[in-house]
């Protein structure tokens, strides 16, 4: 099994949820207000034809089929999505209304971009842009399996749209290689393959990512689907972060990290047996690449590498001087804490050390043994032994440490119990005070008789 090493303290500016200092691709100016995408409605059916010239046949899904369309004044080519119009208050309209507000909202160099939509009667059609190069699953299933270089190239870009959009309260929930499309064909493009993310029907835009809105409606495709959603006990937006890692995994080695039909056993099998790397393809692959996976394919979410992280990764940047980033934030918020505690600690020993000094005897020259004494008896409590977990966070196991417990209900926090550790700090100045004055009023003789 492959060991993870040591994890890089955070900054605040991590904790927070912000981006540390680097370069965005494009990402918070195109934002665009609800209500750009135009709706517009036609007598018949046969109006769209009027408008748009419709080519060949690019795929057929549940809710209707892609065709490439050329739109005839301006002969630009587009994807139209022609779908039935589903029951008045089926699941299929709330499917469709979740990805028509989503998509008039966002606008990302990675994510599919929605340009119009029409209305009859009988169906509904959603003009977006073409991608010439079809799925992400056809094109590996052509190759078997992606280079590292092409894999990461690709995460870049995932990660970056995921990013973007859980800074935006939206959860994809349903991540996967067949719902990432190629936008050129590779010859086309370089050899680079650009991505976008599509098919937001089972996404959900939430008011915060915090307790209050915690999701429970089970969804998703299962090979992909994170366990917290299959256990039934809440989840968040962590759920797209272990999908993202089912598909660096498969891109990596040509087959996903954990299989099964029904769910109980696809849960038995991640919490039983984790993660394994047992291809041979693994034998060649950068130990990054694995401490990678490890962190974004952790049963628990809260251990976790955010998006964010991900971009900031050795693994994605090339810098092999940066150490790995942290999966949990309450590792950094700890550090920050213990640090904070040391550097009051070294103060407070500092002012007694000062004070012990001004009091000292003229006539003995050293300070009394009971001073002496105090200053390595004393002790202080920990400044963090009764800190409350942030909601659906879990704090690393420590020696005589209860870890919180799992991420995702809506329970009370979590309180951690931390045993009170020694320090090496002295005395208040009242003590140090008291034992410099019997100092001075002791006889040699009683000086002598030092314990």
């Amino acid at each position: 099994m492959f060991q993870v090493g040591p994890r890089r303290r955070m900054t605040l500016e991590d904790a927070s949820g912000f981006d540390m200092a680097t370069t965005r691709r494009n990402r918070d100016k195109l934002d665009k207000p609800d209500g750009d995408i135009p709706l517009k409605r036609l007598n018949g059916d046969d109006d769209i034809k009027r408008i748009y010239h419709f080519g060949r046949k690019l795929g057929q899904g549940g809710f209707g089929v892609v065709y490439e369309a050329t739109h005839i004044e301006t002969q630009t080519k587009w994807a139209i999505k022609e779908i039935c119009r589903p029951e008045a208050g089926s699941w299929k309209v709330k499917m469709l209304e979740h990805e028509i507000n989503i998509l008039k909202q966002v606008n990302h160099a990675h994510i599919i971009h929605l340009q119009e939509v029409y209305n009859t009667s009988k169906m509904i059609y959603l003009v977006t842009e073409l991608c010439v190069g079809g799925e992400l699953k056809q094109l590996l299933l052509q190759r078997n399996f992606f280079t590292e270089d092409e894999t990461k190239h690709i995460i870049c870009c995932l990660a970056d749209a995921v990013d973007y959009l859980h800074k935006r309260n939206i959860v994809h929930r349903d991540l996967k290689l067949e719902n990432i499309l190629v936008k050129n064909s590779i010859v086309d493009n370089n050899d680079k393959i650009n991505i976008k993310v599509t098919d937001f029907g089972l996404s959900v835009q939430t008011n915060g990512l915090g307790i209050d809105h915690i999701l429970t409606e089970s969804c998703g495709t299962l090979t992909y689907m994170a366990p917290e959603i299959m256990s039934g006990r809440g989840y968040s937006h962590w759920c797209d972060v272990w999908s993202m890692g089912v598909i660096i995994y498969w891109l990596l080695c040509g087959e996903p990290p954990f299989v099964s039909k029904t769910k109980s056993k696809l849960l038995e099998e991640i919490t039983e047996k984790g993660l394994r790397f047992k291809q041979s393809v693994w034998a060649t692959t950068s130990d990054a690449a694995k401490k990678v996976l490890t962190c974004l394919l952790d049963v628990d979410p809260s251990y976790r590498m955010s998006p964010s992280q991900l971009l900031e990764n050795p693994w994605i940047t090339g810098d092999t001087g940066v150490p790995s980033t942290p999966c949990n934030v309450l590792e950094m918020m700890r550090q920050h804490l213990e640090e904070k505690d040391s550097a009051q600690t070294l103060e407070d020993s500092s002012l007694s050390s000062s004070e012990e000094t001004s009091h000292v005897s003229e006539d003995s020259g050293a300070v009394s043994a009971e001073s002496n004494h105090a200053k390595f008896s004393s002790g202080m409590d920990s400044s963090f032994s009764n800190t409350t977990c942030p909601p659906g966070v879990k704090l690393p196991a420590d020696p005589g440490v209860k870890r919180c417990a799992g991420t995702g209900q809506k329970t009370a926090p979590c309180v951690r119990k931390v045993s009170k550790r020694p320090s090496t700090s002295c005395k208040t100045k009242s003590e140090a005070h008291k034992a410099s004055t019997m100092a001075k009023s002791n006889t040699p003789k009683q000086q002598n008789e030092r314990p």
